[in-house]
């Protein structure tokens, strides 16, 4: 998908165990802020994605509001796969089964480059925020809160 729109990313793999944030920094030797996890939200019936930091957690207040909507919550773990089309630990917010709104943390646009799960376990992909926007279809948005 990338390819196709003109992006240039970088994919980088690593053993994967038990996938963390933290395995990731220390497997690929990149700072924690630049790591960034994605995340299955729900509103009702709608799902969408949230992409935040590794040193910080998700707001799920400010993510409702940037989503505009009354309230969100984490979906349930078993939602993931039949929703973005990844398992568990590997979801990516490029290319998921269902187009799913994107919600970027915008601590991610200072940064010349984000790293993001790839779609398999031990793939991240490497390249600059605006990238991976526009990868997505995403918002930057502030939805985060100190971990």
């Amino acid at each position: 998908m990338l390819e196709a729109r003109g992006i240039a990313y970088e994919l980088r793999y690593y053993d994967e165990v038990e996938k963390t944030a933290e395995e990731v920094v220390q497997k690929l030797a990149l700072a924690p802020e630049v790591v960034f996890k994605t995340l299955l939200v729900q509103s009702g019936r709608e799902f969408a994605l949230a992409v935040v930091p590794s040193t910080r957690e998700l707001s799920l207040r400010r993510l409702a509001r940037a989503w505009g909507r009354p309230s969100a919550e984490m979906a349930d773990p078993k939602d993931i796969q039949r929703i973005t089309g990844y398992v568990r630990g590997s979801v990516s917010p490029v290319g998921p089964r269902r187009q799913l709104a994107v919600f970027i943390d915008e601590s991610a646009r200072s940064l010349p480059q984000m790293a993001v799960s790839a779609g398999a376990r031990g793939a991240e992909l490497v390249c600059a925020p605006g990238a991976i926007l526009a990868g997505c279809g995403g918002t930057f948005a502030d939805i985060c809160r100190e971990a």
